[in-house]
């Protein structure tokens, strides 16, 4: 394994669950966010040492003692992280330290060396990068403190300062409403990685996470718990006869259909195609394939046309021990090629003879 590949595993492992976002954007946006705060982590302890060097060989022993803790923090900062699973505390860290590094530059270079005030503006820039719109708050903080601060050190208020401040107001505004189109399309892309834009349902990776956490909640209260994978007949047919705009136009009533048949509690997803799969808390395998029944009957009954018949074939599956989603889906899929063998337009449930190979 090489450097890189070692950094992006590392990298990788800094993500905490909530932010493994089945969307690959979604998902992109944590990595490179954590890849900026373990980055600047990094380059915030390496400076922070060689200033410690330099105002140690200067004389100035305390503030060369902050500076290595400070350095020590931010370099023990991604394991921190990593250990806890948590971004938002690594986030906070970074922006508190290398806000008060910015504080502490009042005090050991102001009002001789007005150079530390170019730096400033990196705080409105990790703010809002790092907490959205709220770091406005974050932001109007530092620089209410920052100018206590500096007329505390009987600064003149001069064209430097002035332009300090006026470009530190300039960057807040722009990466205000960067955050916010931020924030809003990320809504945005939530709505997209989770609801199938054809039929209104999950999509397959939502509705993936939302079974995981119903089997560890059914585990851990030992409730029931079922799943319903459902196929259209013939779709191929309907689609080579009348057209795949007419095609979508069943997969909308199907779902429809089934979502008026289903109870809040229930989750109905597209798995794929014209395959459905509905996931069923504190429900058995006969009360699910009650539920399956119903399903078809409705389907059934579709109106699509005189010359259309609408129908489909159902594989009902129980959680039992042993089972993982994935073989709960694949019980139910074995379930569901039993109820097209056996003649399409009905309802099988999942047998322990039968092969789940």
């Amino acid at each position: 394994m090489d450097l890189r590949e070692r950094v992006v595993n590392f990298i990788d492992s800094l993500i905490p669950p909530s932010e493994r976002h089945p969307n690959p954007l979604l998902y992109r946006t944590a990595f490179l966010k954590i890849s900026l705060l373990a980055s600047l982590s990094l380059i915030g302890s390496v400076a922070s040492f060689l200033y410690a060097y330099l105002d140690l060989m200067e004389g100035d022993v305390f503030v060369a003692l902050l500076e290595v803790v400070v350095g020590t923090v931010l370099f023990l900062n991604p394991f921190i992280a990593k250990k806890y699973r948590n971004l938002d505390v690594m986030a906070t860290i970074s922006l508190a330290i290398f806000s008060c590094i910015f504080i502490i530059a009042i005090f050991d270079e102001l009002p001789e060396d007005k150079s530390s005030l170019i730096w400033v503006n990196v705080v409105p820039a990790l703010a809002f990068f790092i907490k959205g719109r709220k770091g406005i708050y974050w932001s109007l903080g530092f620089l209410w403190v920052h100018t206590v601060l500096v007329l505390s050190r009987d600064m003149n208020i001069d064209k430097d300062l002035l332009d300090a401040y006026l470009s530190y107001m300039v960057v807040m505004v722009i990466f205000y409403f960067y955050a916010w189109m931020s924030e809003r399309y990320r809504g945005v892309w939530e709505i997209l990685a989770r609801v199938d834009g054809l039929t209104g349902v999950l999509t397959r990776a939502a509705f993936e996470d939302v079974m995981a956490r119903e089997i560890d909640r059914a585990r851990r209260y030992g409730s029931s718990l079922s799943i319903i994978l459902f196929d259209l007949d013939n779709f191929k047919e309907i689609n080579d006869t009348y057209g795949h705009l007419f095609g979508d136009k069943v997969l909308k009533r199907v779902a429809e259909a089934v979502k008026i048949n289903l109870r809040a509690a229930d989750v109905v997803a597209r798995w794929g195609g014209e395959e459905f799969v509905i996931l069923l808390p504190e429900t058995d395998g006969s009360e699910a394939r009650a539920v399956a029944e119903k399903l078809r009957r409705s389907i059934e009954a579709l109106g699509m046309g005189t010359k259309v018949r609408v129908t489909a074939s159902f594989g009902v599956a129980e959680l039992k021990d042993g089972d993982d989603s994935l073989r709960l889906i694949l019980k139910a899929d074995r379930a569901l090629y039993a109820a097209k063998r056996n003649g399409k337009n009905r309802v099988e449930n999942y047998k322990e003879e039968i092969p789940l190979k």
